[in-house]
């Protein structure tokens, strides 16, 4: 008899609970020496790539998903800053006329591009076909002994509405406004 206010306790703790909410998103999350704060819109993505150390997503209500990938190479791994441009270039069909702009923060160097045109197909991480109207958004960040590259490519019209997003991650991370 002793059991069964125990047996209906139980019964009732199990109709009354619940499940947690699903684990929330990280906010600051690190690449290297460098700590990103991942802006509200954006969502947490599993990396979808070897040499991707981080990444995030984010859709846009015409249903375009943006990727955000965030690599992380020990000196000398990744190829200079110079050959990142080289490649970034060499990924469309005609060479984009943009320089880029190098700043230095407190927590390292920051290199930032913007490359438009016809984005080739078949590059890797790229459309498989080529795109017209592209917009390549890059940013190197420097500390010693390490090289993180940011990369964001698309569609134009839909890689210009992250820009601000973009351009905000990287300067934080080495301590500018932007």
């Amino acid at each position: 008899m002793k059991l069964f206010p125990l047996i209906l306790l139980l019964s009732s703790l199990t109709l009354t609970y619940s499940a947690p909410p699903s684990s929330p998103q990280p906010v600051a999350f690190r690449v290297g020496p460098f700590r990103f704060d991942r802006p509200s819109s954006w969502r947490w993505a599993h990396p979808s790539g070897t040499f991707r150390a981080a990444q995030l997503e984010k859709k846009l209500p015409d249903g375009t998903l943006l990727t955000l990938t965030f690599s992380r190479f020990s000196a000398g791994e990744g190829g200079s800053v110079q050959a990142n441009l080289d490649r970034w270039s060499a990924q469309f069909t005609s060479p984009p006329n943009s320089q880029p702009e190098t700043k230095k923060g407190p927590e390292g160097s920051l290199t930032l591009i913007r490359y438009e045109g016809t984005l080739r197909g078949g590059t890797p991480g790229g459309p498989t076909q080529n795109l017209s109207q592209a917009l390549l958004l890059g940013a190197i960040l420097e500390a010693p002994g390490e090289l993180i590259i940011m990369k964001l490519a698309g569609p134009a019209r839909a890689i210009a509405t992250a820009e601000k997003d973009f351009v905000q991650l990287a300067s934080a991370a080495v301590g500018l406004t932007p």
